[in-house]
């Protein structure tokens, strides 16, 4: 008998085993969590002391509940109730000659656990353990109550252990045919009211029945999870799902991995239906990496998704109607190397505003006297509005350090502002406070002290290159970075001056270079794979790469 176990518990185990790693389907089991009452019928056949075995007849009523399951088999309970008869004839192997015959007459009550092994999903065999309580009542073939079992030489109330096996099938959902056998082992010899020998009595059961099945768990896409928990009903059968009942989802783009055709997206990238990463232009390499997200159908690109630029002039080759322009050469639009455009100056290094005669004494504020030398630089800017200039504020080394430092800028200041009153664009002019570091004279004489507070200005470039503007708006997104922190859209230029997370900080920035007179703007852009949102400070707009690198020297701290 216990081989008999070891061999059932190791057949459930490996086709359950066998079932998960063929399926890898998490299925509820058509019985699952469903309640069965069952009718059934059959012979009994008696193995006692009487020399031949017969037939006879018995019935029972089964009721059952079926643990719920995703597995291909189901555990579950079973109570019964039976009654019906057990017969030998033939004469007993014993020494009462007179008593040829006996009909016992069974009443059992029980339970035990069974499991049932779904082969398809109509065949299910099962086998069953449990025990029951047994009344039995031998009597001989007139109905009258046998010698021993009239004087009560034993009880009449045992214990039987039961074993069975059998098969259900399917007619429905809800409805099952069901074919078995069992042994009822008793542990009694007093079945035929006769004693002999060594064995106990036993008796088998063959019995056919119908089952109606009620309740169950609900599970319509056949996933595993139930109806009321499943947050992703009507999902494709076959598809793997999560404890929630949605397929899963790896790369959590939000398309499920049966459908996803990139699987390792990395995170917050925004993904088409396929679960790839967006490529809006088409070249091939997606948007969180492609740094020309607008690159033409057709064109050849480098890894970065941008048009090969094999001068590096900053216009694309399929742009550039002069290609293999030599390094550093300044080029149009086109990729075509710009004209210089030369204007004579006047022969002028630097004009000095001394501080007796042109500003009050420790203040800012111009003298009527300064304003006719001034007047003369405003007519020379006019003509050459393409000049820049240094105005530089100086003083001696009397007095606080810091105090020096301010009363040179602000007198710098009040030219500049003088200069802007007269129509001259601020952002020509660079200002600087240089206190008393920049001595032109000792400082140890009264003479030397008004040498040295003094207003220098002077001509940042005798020879200036200049190009016609571009009456053209700046295309941001077609630019390229062609180093240094310098973009351009082929057309024109600009410079990166920082880049900021806060927007605060950004704005702070800002009004710093627009104060200094510079053309300053934010650019807000997100970069997933820098974690979100940056806010670029940037200046321009250059019509060559020299002003914009000019430009970014005096800039860029």
């Amino acid at each position: 008998m216990r081989a008999v176990f070891v061999c059932l518990a190791t057949i459930i185990f490996s086709a359950n085993l066998l079932y998960t790693q063929t399926t890898g389907i998490n299925k509820y089991h058509i019985l699952s969590d469903k309640v069965a009452l069952t009718l059934e019928g059959g012979v009994t056949y008696t193995l006692a002391d009487f020399k031949k075995a017969e037939y006879s007849y018995f019935g029972r009523l089964l009721g059952e509940y079926f643990f719920p399951s995703t597995q291909i088999g189901v555990w579950g309970l079973r109570g019964h109730a039976t009654t019906g008869f057990l017969q030998g004839s033939g004469g007993a192997s014993t020494s009462r000659p007179n008593l040829t015959q006996f009909k016992t007459t069974i009443i059992s009550f029980g339970g035990g656990v069974e499991y049932l092994l779904s082969l398809s999903n109509v065949v299910m065999p099962y086998v069953y353990g449990g025990a029951a309580y047994l009344y039995y009542d031998p009597k001989d073939d007139n109905g009258n109550r046998l010698e021993r079992n009239i004087s009560k030489k034993y009880s009449r109330h045992e214990w039987s252990l039961i074993g069975e096996f059998g098969f259900r099938f399917l007619a429905s959902e809800n409805i099952s045919v069901n074919l078995g056998a069992n042994i009822n082992y008793v542990n009694s010899d007093n079945l035929d009211d006769i004693i002999a020998g060594t064995d106990n009595d036993i008796f088998f059961k063959g019995f056919a029945g119908l089952s109606i099945y009620f309740g169950g768990t609900s599970d319509s896409d056949e996933d595993g999870i139930k109806d009321d928990d499943d947050l992703c009903p009507g999902t494709p059968q076959g598809v793997m799902v999560d404890q929630f009942g949605c397929p899963f989802d790896t790369d959590n783009d939000g398309v499920p991995d049966y459908l996803d055709k990139c699987l390792n997206t990395p995170a917050g990238i925004l993904v088409d239906t396929d679960g790839c990463p967006v490529d809006s232009d088409g070249d091939g390499v997606p948007d969180y990496l492609d740094l020309c997200k607008d690159t033409p159908a057709g064109v050849p690109i480098d890894t970065r998704g941008c048009p090969f630029d094999e001068d590096e002039d900053g216009v694309p080759d399929y742009r550039d109607k002069c290609p293999g322009t030599p390094t550093g050469m300044e080029v149009n639009k086109f990729g075509c190397q710009l004209e210089i455009f030369k204007k004579e100056l006047p022969e002028l290094t630097a004009t000095i505003l001394t501080s007796g005669a042109n500003f009050d004494v420790g203040k800012s504020n111009l003298l009527p006297g300064a304003k006719i030398e001034l007047d003369k630089l405003v007519a020379v800017m006019i003509k050459h509005p393409e000049t820049r200039w240094n105005i530089d504020g100086h003083t001696d080394n009397t007095g606080s350090y810091s105090l020096n430092k301010r009363l040179s800028y602000e007198r710098a200041l009040s030219v500049a502002n003088y200069f802007v009153l007269r129509g001259i664009d601020r952002a020509r002019l660079e200002i600087n406070g240089l206190g008393p570091d920049y001595p032109v004279a000792e400082n140890t004489t009264e003479s030397g002290r008004a040498m040295n507070r003094r207003v220098a200005i002077t001509l940042i470039d005798k020879d200036v290159k200049s190009q016609p503007p571009l009456d053209i708006e700046y295309d941001v997104k077609s630019e390229r970075h062609v180093g240094n922190m310098i973009f351009t859209d082929g057309n024109q230029y600009c410079v990166q001056v920082s880049s900021f997370r806060n927007r605060q900080r950004a704005e702070n920035e800002l009004r710093r270079l627009q104060d200094l007179g510079e053309n300053a703007f934010i650019v807000k852009v997100n970069l997933p794979q820098l974690d979100g949102i940056w806010h670029r400070v940037r200046i321009g707009y250059f019509n060559t790469l020299s002003e914009a690198m000019q430009r970014r020297g005096k800039v860029v701290r």
